[in-house]
């Protein structure tokens, strides 16, 4: 049986990264590319064509279609990127139509977190699980929650804004929202948490970060600490209300940070009720940093599965 392909794009406020993926999720090549730094939607569709056409032209495989992972609410038909964060500009903007017309591949569209967690189950860390939670943790703290395998999208798919999870009625604030999680460990936050550590005016980025800490300094593991703190508060919430199998973690800020995932799970099981806690796994994402690319190319493939069932 011939294998299929898709090519994955994973369309961010700092990359955009394009990739050929098949079926079976592997990875064959990719490329990245910077995000033009107006961020109009013209701008980012060419430079998306651009990176996709040069990936392309290198490599004798041909994809069957295209799927996005683009950061923000996308409506339920899978057309319009309603807003984004970090597009602030975008406004309704018709992205599956404009890439599709920009390459001439058949294309579809979805949440970026959404499309992190749709790998995981297919290839990664959350294979076989019916029910979960997926959060990427980096410049936000992006969200996607599973309920039957398949992700939930609410009434008009603005389901699973993990990072507005209330923690505290007041606290730092995103999008005029205090007290709100990723107001905590988002980017910004988590920034501010390492100043707090290492007052000398060099702040450590996420990773060297998780390489002190790893090699047992006392800064960077009161960072992971307070860290794990504040998102054991959020998720002891998602555990009572979905009681899921598994929180798949992943991101930029945790990126193979092993002591942070210790104190997660300690102060996560202090925090919960222990029949939530219970059944409970938690997870570090094993697709790692091109896992939205891997996510975008699910998105196609699982809406060619759809299709082919419904024709029989």
């Amino acid at each position: 049986m011939a294998e299929h392909f898709a090519l994955g794009l994973d369309i961010g406020g700092t990359n955009i990264k394009a990739g050929i993926v098949a079926e079976s999720g592997e990875l064959i090549d990719h490329v990245i590319a910077t995000t033009p730094a107006r961020r109009d939607p013209p701008d980012v569709v060419a430079a998306a064509a651009q990176a996709a056409r040069t990936l392309l032209a290198r490599n004798e495989v041909h994809p069957e279609g295209i799927g996005i992972a683009a950061a923000g609410m996308v409506d339920l038909a899978g057309e319009h990127v309603k807003c984004a964060p970090n597009f602030p500009s975008w406004d309704n903007v018709p992205l599956r139509a404009d890439i599709e017309k920009a390459i001439g591949l058949p294309t579809v569209l979805g949440n970026d977190v959404d499309a992190f967690g749709l790998a995981e189950h297919c290839w990664g860390a959350a294979v076989g699980m019916q029910h979960f939670i997926a959060a990427a943790i980096g410049t936000g703290l992006g969200g996607a929650i599973f309920i039957h395998g398949k992700p939930y999208r609410g009434a008009i798919g603005a389901a699973a804004e993990l990072g507005f999870t209330v923690i505290s009625p007041d606290g730092p604030a995103v999008l005029k929202r205090p007290g709100v999680i990723e107001g905590y460990i988002g980017r910004h936050g988590f920034d501010e948490i390492v100043l707090k550590h290492f007052p000398t005016g060099e702040i450590p980025n996420p990773r060297k970060v998780t390489e002190l800490a790893a090699q047992g300094d006392t800064r960077a593991r009161k960072v992971h600490s307070e860290v794990a703190g504040y998102l054991a508060e959020a998720a002891a919430s998602w555990l009572h209300i979905l009681n899921p199998e598994a929180i798949v973690l992943g991101g930029g800020t945790l990126a193979g940070a092993d002591f942070f995932f210790e104190e997660f799970e300690r102060k996560l099981r202090a925090r919960a009720l222990p029949l939530h806690f219970s059944c409970l796994k938690i997870l570090q994402s094993k697709l790692g940093y091109l896992a939205g690319v891997q996510g975008a190319a699910a998105l196609w493939f699982r809406r060619e599965k759809e299709n082919a069932k419904t024709e029989i």
